[in-house]
C-alpha cells in the first residue's frame, strides 16, 4: 500500500468512524483481555446453550470465539460491513473449529434478517461508528424475540464513544427497557430488553 494510502489508514485509526481493516491485528492483541475479555462479555449476555445471537461489528473476531462456544447447541451470526473483517473473523473461528456460526455482511441500518430472530445482540466500541445510531438501535430491536437482550459495551479510549446517556435516549426511544449496567474501569456494558416474555 502506498505512503498516502496507509496516511488514511492511520486517519480513520484515530479519528471517528469504521475501524481500518488493515489494523485488525490491534483488536487481537491479548492485551486487550486487561481490559475486557470474551469471558466477561459472555457472562453479561445471559446466553443459554442453546441462544441465536448476533454479533455487530465484530473485526477479526476477538469476542467471538467465546461467544460461539457459549450457545454449543444455539448459533452466532456476525454481521460487519467490511468483507475484509468478515474474512478475518472466518479464519480465527475456523481455527478454533467453531461450526455454529454465520456470516452476513450489511450495513448496521439495514440487517438483512427476519423480525424476531435473535434471543440476544452485542456490539463493542461499534455503536458510536454508525452514521445512524439511532436507526442501528431499531433494527437490532426488530431483529430481538421478545424479551430478548441489546447490549452495549463503550471503551474508553475509542474516538467514537458513546456516553451511557446517549445509548439510553436511543433505547428508549427504540422502546427497549433498561436491564443491568456494568461498570468498568475502562468503559461500561449496558443491557436493555426488548419487552416481551
Amino acid at each position: 500500500m502506498a505512503t498516502s494510502g496507509w496516511r488514511e489508514v492511520w486517519d480513520r485509526f484515530k479519528g471517528r468512524g469504521t475501524y481500518p481493516h488493515q489494523l485488525a491485528f490491534i483488536l487481537l492483541n491479548p492485551l486487550r483481555n486487561l481490559i475486557f475479555s470474551p469471558r466477561e462479555l459472555a457472562a453479561r449476555l445471559h446466553l443459554s446453550a442453546d441462544s441465536r445471537a448476533l454479533e455487530l461489528g465484530p473485526g477479526p473476531g476477538f469476542f467471538s470465539v467465546s461467544i460461539a462456544r457459549r450457545v454449543p447447541s444455539g448459533h452466532l451470526c456476525l454481521v460487519d460491513l467490511q468483507r475484509e473483517m468478515l474474512e478475518k473473523a472466518r479464519a480465527r473461528i475456523r481455527r478454533a473449529g467453531v461450526a455454529n456460526v454465520s456470516f452476513a455482511r450489511a450495513s448496521a441500518t439495514a440487517l438483512p434478517f427476519a423480525r424476531e430472530v435473535f434471543d440476544a445482540a452485542f456490539l463493542v466500541a461499534v455503536l458510536g461508528e454508525v452514521p445512524d445510531a439511532a436507526a442501528c438501535v431499531a433494527q437490532l430491536r426488530d431483529a430481538l424475540r421478545p424479551g430478548g437482550l441489546l447490549s452495549i459495551t463503550e471503551l474508553a479510549g475509542d474516538p467514537d464513544a458513546m456516553t451511557e446517556r446517549e445509548i439510553a435516549a436511543l433505547a428508549k426511544a427504540a422502546n427497549l427497557e433498561h436491564a443491568e449496567t456494568f461498570p468498568m474501569r475502562f468503559g461500561f456494558t449496558i443491557n436493555f430488553r426488548k419487552a416481551g416474555s
